[in-house]
């Protein structure tokens, strides 16, 4: 794992992620998510260097997740660094803990929901394009691990991809081929201060512990564990994309839509490769419910299973949809 040890190599190296996942062509409006943690530092000071070579208008957007005594005080803080820096910042305030109650989910799951709506909220008013976000190369290898941990495919060892469609929206991730390492010391060559989220330190995240515990023992086994899951992320993430070409051109055969139903054609289906056939299903049930939020591959394999049998009238209840076999296939429908 190379660490980059001056701010000119930095800068280089996320002029060239910049190129090439083609993130950034020139003149876009771009939303900043700046938390005055080091990586949102180091990413809107990066930005800024580079704003006039790209004729980039940028805005800061820190959000106020509540979650600790400072927060107010970070929020604060970025206001400060962005008109030092001459870039205007907005500050938005949500309510995580009433958020994560209502919807039955994590603390970390409800503030990266309210997050990324805010920063929407925030792109619309701004006439922005584009959401950058500081995830570095250490965020994913230790999404890797999050994923694998929870038993997750392909997609999930994949990691995050460098650039993403988010409705009309697209995300970027201009620090995603540097190290942490390399932000700490080029937020120490600059002289830039940044502030240090206490959440970071709780032990009850998952990531938290993989950050501080797994990865360490991984290290004492393979001391570059992490260079080696990031390798692994990016040979999964050229074969998932091959996969998903493959998977959208048989779903036009094989599912189709009449009314509220989706219905997977079952002989068409199962001539298929088995991992063609798990992304179909998968394309099958986000357009019958609009997302695949707790579908796990327990619920995939029903579907497989359910489209190789010939039960006419067997059921599945799947998560937010019903599955029900047909004389020639699987149709869903929200439940």
């Amino acid at each position: 794992m190379r660490v980059l040890a001056r701010p000119l190599q930095v800068l280089r190296q996320v002029r060239e992620t910049l190129r090439r996942h083609q993130m950034l062509s020139g003149g876009e409006t771009v939303v900043v998510a700046t938390s005055g943690g080091p990586d949102s530092v180091a990413l809107l000071h990066l930005l800024c260097r580079l704003r006039d070579e790209l004729s980039l208008r940028l805005h800061a957007v820190h959000v106020d997740h509540g979650l600790h005594r400072s927060s107010a005080a970070h929020a604060q803080f970025v206001k400060r660094i962005a008109r030092a820096w001459g870039v205007p910042a907005s500050v938005y305030r949500v309510n995580v803990r009433s958020h994560a109650r209502g919807r039955r989910l994590s603390v970390e799951d409800a503030a990266r929901e309210l997050r990324y709506a805010a920063l929407e909220r925030a792109a619309r008013r701004v006439g922005a394009t584009h959401i950058a976000v500081a995830h570095t190369a250490d965020d994913q290898v230790e999404t890797v691990l999050l994923w694998l941990l929870r038993g997750a495919g392909s997609d999930g060892l994949a990691g995050m991809p460098a650039s993403r469609p988010h409705g009309r929206l697209r995300v970027v991730r201009p620090l995603i081929d540097l190290w942490r390492q390399d932000v700490t010391a080029y937020l120490a060559a600059e002289g830039l201060p940044s502030k240090t989220d206490p959440t970071n330190r709780l032990r009850r995240p998952l990531r938290n512990r993989i950050r501080q515990d797994l990865l360490p023992r991984l290290a004492g086994y393979n001391p570059g564990v992490k260079a080696v899951l990031r390798r692994l992320a990016l040979q999964v993430a050229g074969d998932a994309e091959v996969l998903d070409r493959l998977s959208t051109e048989a779903a036009r055969g094989a599912v189709r839509r009449s009314g509220a139903r989706v219905i997977i054609n079952a002989a068409r289906f199962c001539a298929l490769p088995a991992a063609v056939q798990r992304r179909v299903a998968h394309q099958a049930l986000r357009a019958a419910r609009g997302n695949i939020r707790g579908v796990a591959f327990v619920h995939i394999e029903r579907i497989r299973s359910m489209a190789a049998n010939e039960h006419v009238g067997e059921r599945a209840d799947l998560p937010g949809l019903r599955a029900t076999r047909t004389a020639d296939g699987v149709a869903i429908t929200r439940a």
